[in-house]
């Protein structure tokens, strides 16, 4: 399929929905399961079997359709505006997004979408955890804290009650990207998801180097956002060794306080920040079939063998022939 067929199939029936808001209720009570929120009731969409085996699935949120009720997901969701304008509001707070803009949303975070007019088109894209653990997590850019923040959304300990909207209505690439997605996405053929695949993960790339956000993230949060963007790329350049007061040392901060900034604003530990490091690198270097397990511990920096079976079984739900194995 090409840009031109792709924009008829958009003008479509296929992306018209002319449901009005009591028809799209009553639709998703006999689909989704219904859960009390705040004195009305929300939907929890979509179930791991819809997935059929892929990192993600790709809908419309068609032209013309009624209310979406109050809902989540127990995955990513990301929405592109093609054409328009979306209305969603996010817990009790409304944002809108306008032609090119994407929004993030977090696992498990409330929302809904305003009515859509003929003119409004979005583009649904939701990645199941195995997109980002077990496959494209190593390419991400290590040095912005925006990767970070992604990378936090597939925490399984936290429950997260974030969104990040980008507004990129000018930007081709991800325009394009888009376009590319749905072309596989309505034409699909050998290898269409794997392609797909690959899109999203340039779409994610290019979106973690764009400084041009809103987000409801406190803004102490990224108030620290220049000291913690050094600390991230110090642990990408000195991951093997580890050595938190050595870091200190070289910024010139004192280790307690350094740790407690580490902790608040990247939710997590020095010492787990370097494992995460560890094992992104490990999992490069497991593609290699040749290289001993032994090998790539003692080069990540674990010297003990024992200990890098369990981190990377702790890490990523495989041990590293597993791992090895399902990457074929």
């Amino acid at each position: 399929m090409n840009y031109q067929v792709l924009e008829e199939t958009l003008k479509s029936s296929k992306a018209y929905s002319y449901t009005s808001d009591e028809e799209l209720i009553n639709h998703f009570k006999d689909k989704f399961t219904i859960v009390p929120f705040h004195h009305d009731i929300m939907f929890i969409f979509h179930h791991e079997r819809e997935f059929q085996n892929r990192n993600h699935i790709i809908s419309l949120h068609q032209r013309s359709s009624g209310r979406v009720p109050m809902h989540i997901f127990h995955y990513i969701v990301m929405t592109y505006v093609y054409s328009g304008t979306f209305v969603i509001t996010v817990e009790d707070e409304t944002v809108t997004l306008h032609q090119g803009d994407i929004i993030i949303l977090d696992k498990h975070v409330p929302h809904s979408v305003a009515p859509t007019t003929e003119n409004d088109l979005g583009v649904n894209i939701i990645l199941h955890e195995n997109y980002f653990s077990h496959r494209f997590i190593n390419k991400l850019p290590n040095d912005q804290l925006i990767t970070q923040f992604m990378i936090e959304l597939m925490n399984h300990q936290h429950t997260h009650n974030h969104y990040l909207l980008f507004y990129t209505h000018q930007d081709q690439l991800i325009h394009n990207c888009i376009q590319n997605i749905l072309c596989e996405y309505f034409d699909s053929q050998l290898s269409s998801d794997d392609i797909i695949d690959n899109y999203i993960m340039i779409l994610i790339t290019h979106l973690a180097r764009i400084g041009q956000y809103n987000t409801n993230l406190s803004v102490n949060t990224f108030k620290n956002k220049d000291l913690l963007d050094k600390i991230i790329l110090y642990i990408h350049q000195h991951y093997q060794e580890g050595n938190l007061k050595k870091m200190c040392q070289h910024f010139g901060y004192d280790p307690s306080y350094t740790s407690k900034l580490i902790k608040k604003f990247a939710g997590k530990t020095f010492k787990q920040m370097v494992n995460e490091e560890r094992m992104k690198k490990a999992m490069i270097l497991l593609q290699n079939k040749e290289l001993p397990v032994y090998e790539i511990a003692q080069e990540v920096g674990i010297h003990n063998l024992t200990s890098f079976y369990k981190r990377f079984h702790e890490y990523s739900g495989y041990t590293p022939q597993e791992y090895r194995n399902q990457l074929s």
